[in-house]
């Protein structure tokens, strides 16, 4: 179990600073937690940049042979990204977060001028099959990738998501038995050829997110083997569990918050916060995602993510 008073959310030793890494113009490493509230990452001024630099170089979710090492995925996208993203002026056309996760993900790739195609329709005569989110133009193969960003809460019988309708255990499954094949087929080979790809295929996943572990008296399921190790990691507990947040800074997450460690301009204590929730939860419930904050250079920089749930969500 975990003690929040004691235990640290990931090992914010082993963060990269973006902005050392930049040299050869390749990728030389990954981030692999919340970086520190001094780190060069909070120092990228415009939050849609954020975004972008920790959808492509945050902690991965899946780390098997279907979601290999970004470096060698893809060795030519460059973490000089970082010097230009504050640019970045990405319009988003839906709320939802997987399909921001996705633009953000064909914008890096415009950046740093990799040739790809995006979602590319699979249909037979009868009916639509899928799509292929991206195909992307490699010397001597085609990457065909798919995106997800995705949060799941730690439950003794399950990973769920905070709507009670997504399991990390289904996603996996449909993601190697349905997404990643689909190109495989002789469908999939008509389409792609179509979209102005002729050499061989090679289909993986780039998969994003946190997992919330339980803070309160529950041991969750198992994770799956494909999880990372060094996965974004959260907490979560019912509001009747409120005693264990820890003292500290707060700051209230919006839905568009939860792509990326927060950087906030403005902070709460612990005793408004409970406040806040308490009066929240009387009325909604919806889940509520915070952050411990810490004053740096550059705001209040996130350095423990939690998520917030009614008092009945274990049992819906």
């Amino acid at each position: 179990h975990f003690h929040p008073e004691h235990t640290p959310v990931g090992d914010a030793s082993r963060h990269w600073n973006l902005k050392k890494l930049i040299p050869h113009g390749s990728i030389k490493g990954l981030y692999t937690s919340t970086p520190d509230f001094d780190d060069s990452f909070f120092s990228i001024a415009s939050k849609t940049g954020r975004d972008l630099i920790w959808s492509v170089f945050g902690p991965a979710l899946i780390n098997s042979s279907y979601a290999p090492d970004l470096r060698a995925l893809l060795p030519q996208l460059a973490l000089d990204l970082c010097n230009r993203v504050d640019t970045v002026d990405i319009e988003f056309n839906s709320p939802r977060l997987g399909f921001c996760f996705e633009q953000m993900w064909q914008q890096a790739l415009t950046m740093a001028g990799i040739s790809y195609v995006a979602n590319t329709q699979i249909t037979s005569p009868q009916r639509t099959l899928g799509e292929l989110d991206l195909l992307i133009n490699q010397a001597n193969k085609t990457l065909h990738a798919e995106l997800a960003l995705k949060f799941y809460l730690g439950v003794e019988d399950d990973w769920i998501g905070p709507n009670r309708r997504d399991l990390l255990s289904q996603k996996i499954a449909h993601t190697t038995s349905h997404q990643l094949p689909l190109a495989s087929t002789n469908e999939g080979h008509t389409a792609i050829k179509n979209a102005g790809f002729n050499n061989e295929v090679t289909s993986v996943a780039i998969m994003r997110g946190c997992l919330f572990h339980p803070a309160h008296n529950l041991t969750p399921a198992p994770l799956p083997q494909d999880v990372a190790h060094d996965h974004w990691r959260g907490r979560w507990c019912p509001v009747s569990q409120l005693h264990l947040i820890p003292e500290g800074h707060w700051y209230v997450l919006s839905k568009q918050d939860w792509i990326s460690p927060v950087l906030a301009s403005f902070s709460i204590d612990r005793e408004e916060l409970i406040h806040y929730l308490s009066v929240y939860f009387d009325h909604l419930t919806t889940p509520m995602c915070i952050a411990k904050v810490n004053k740096g250079p550059y705001g209040w920089a996130e350095a423990e993510r939690w998520m917030i749930v009614p008092a009945d969500w274990e049992d819906a």
